[in-house]
């Protein structure tokens, strides 16, 4: 084999891994952006400098957040002042909240515990204080 025949087939090796490696990535993305149909939606409301939760049957929490293992949360996620990041490191839930959008992000808590939900983008003097607690119940 040539040389040149050598470098074609490293090239042809990589190309193909490139686009498995993209095939992959792009499916994981899909599933993790397609929102399971038996979700409970809550909404999660960003203001300075605390973090209020709606359920489905208008039950409000301010700073809390109580949810049970085995059940599946979609958060809509919006601001009513500033750009925050609703945050539950633990979970690794993420997700910008923005005045006048309502962002999705859902997860699944698969442990009980009490976990921190903080404000990922600076907010403001007392960003450092707005923070919730994570309740989840078995």
């Amino acid at each position: 084999m040539s040389h040149t025949t050598i470098e074609w087939l490293y090239v042809g090796a990589v190309v193909g891994v490139l686009i498995w490696v993209g095939a992959i990535a792009w499916d994981a993305e899909r599933l993790i952006g397609e929102t399971p149909e038996d979700a409970i939606t809550i909404k999660v409301t960003a203001q300075q400098w605390f973090w209020t939760f709606e359920h489905p049957d208008g039950t409000k929490e301010i700073g809390e957040l109580t949810v049970k293992v085995g059940k599946v949360y979609k958060f809509d996620v919006t601001a009513k002042d500033v750009i925050h990041a609703f945050n539950i490191p633990v979970h690794a839930v993420m997700i910008d909240a923005v005045p006048g959008r309502i962002n999705h992000i859902w997860f699944a808590p698969d442990q009980p515990g009490e976990y921190l939900i903080q404000c990922r983008e600076y907010c403001g003097l007392l960003h450092y204080q707005m923070r919730a607690t994570l309740i989840v119940e078995a």
